[in-house]
């Protein structure tokens, strides 16, 4: 299963870019349900991104539900990453083994990004019998992230402001 979701968010590029790559570990200030976002292995690592990865928390819980999310790819050039999301702590009954998810962020125009993420999730195998569900369920859960990205940077982002001449 593959399924791509994107948004256009009025902002620059290069602020887009530094919120969703540079401010990786910071997912909790626009995904909604993550209450808690950390960095997980800090500092430059062999992909050349600004972290590993970064741990989420899926509940207020400390003990609770968790995604680890593993940077595999980044490319400050094409301004692409790419990441594998591993569930830790989930219930059984959670139909994901792992997602494979890429985002790129792109210029559209003066202060118009386009944010395009791109997600192969691994179904357990009692999951199956449900992927036409299934189907329907995760590109809207994965349009309500990129809601969340579109609203957080062009409510909470400084951005280039223009005045008509």
């Amino acid at each position: 299963m593959k399924i791509s979701k994107s948004t256009i968010i009025n902002k620059p590029v290069e602020e887009v870019w530094n919120l969703v790559a540079h401010q990786f570990d910071q997912a909790h200030l626009w995904m909604g349900p993550i209450p808690r976002s950390v960095a997980v292995g800090p500092g430059q690592s062999d992909t050349g991104a600004p972290m590993e990865g970064r741990l989420c928390d899926l509940s207020n819980n400390p003990d609770g539900a968790k995604a680890k999310e593993i940077i595999t790819h980044f490319s400050e050039q094409d301004k692409t990453l790419t990441f594998d999301v591993l569930p830790v702590n989930n219930p059984a009954i959670i139909p994901i083994k792992k997602n494979h998810v890429q985002m790129s962020v792109r210029s559209v125009g003066h202060n118009k990004t386009e944010v395009t993420w791109t997600a192969s999730p691994q179904l357990k195998l009692f999951a199956y019998p449900f992927y036409p569900l299934l189907r329907l369920i995760f590109p809207a859960a994965f349009g309500k992230l990129l809601k969340g990205l579109k609203e957080y940077a062009e409510q909470s982002l400084p951005g280039h402001t223009t005045s008509a001449a």
